[in-house]
């Protein structure tokens, strides 16, 4: 049997789509890599990655494109699967780190912290109160205010 060994060009890339239910922010553009939160940590995915499933947790993610132009964003919640030097997110939110509304995820942060003071909150939206709050500190980490 012949063994048909893969090795990494610089021409070779990835196809990545970015999907979520409100928008559809790539669809099989070329990318050299992809970044992103899993279920286990950060995962970064290359020309050449094995097949893999995988869940997504509230984080950021980043690619660079063919041109090495680096690309952030925020992330929450979803799945990824990577076949075939092509990768498809499928995620809760997806937002690019120059939409992010700064004052808003300040407000959040705010409204959850005050939320999650309240001794008397049921676990669940102790719970959702903490997600809240994760979110917004992420979105001002990526704009490099927090």
């Amino acid at each position: 049997m012949r063994w048909r060994k893969r090795r990494l060009f610089s021409n070779m890339s990835l196809q990545l789509t970015l999907l979520s239910p409100e928008r559809r922010l790539l669809e099989g553009v070329p990318v050299e890599q992809v970044t992103l939160t899993g279920s286990e940590g950060q995962v970064q995915i290359l020309p050449g990655h094995v097949p893999f499933i995988g869940s997504i947790e509230t984080g950021t993610f980043t690619y660079v494109n063919t041109q090495g132009d680096e690309v952030t964003g925020f992330i929450s919640t979803g799945f990824f699967d990577v076949k075939d030097d092509k990768v498809n997110i499928l995620a809760e939110v997806l937002e690019l780190k120059n939409e992010i509304d700064l004052d808003r995820a300040k407000l959040a942060q705010k409204k959850a912290e005050e939320a999650l003071k309240d001794a008397t909150l049921e676990d669940s939206d102790f719970k959702k109160q903490q997600l809240k709050l994760q979110r917004a500190l992420i979105r001002q980490q990526l704009t490099g205010t927090a």
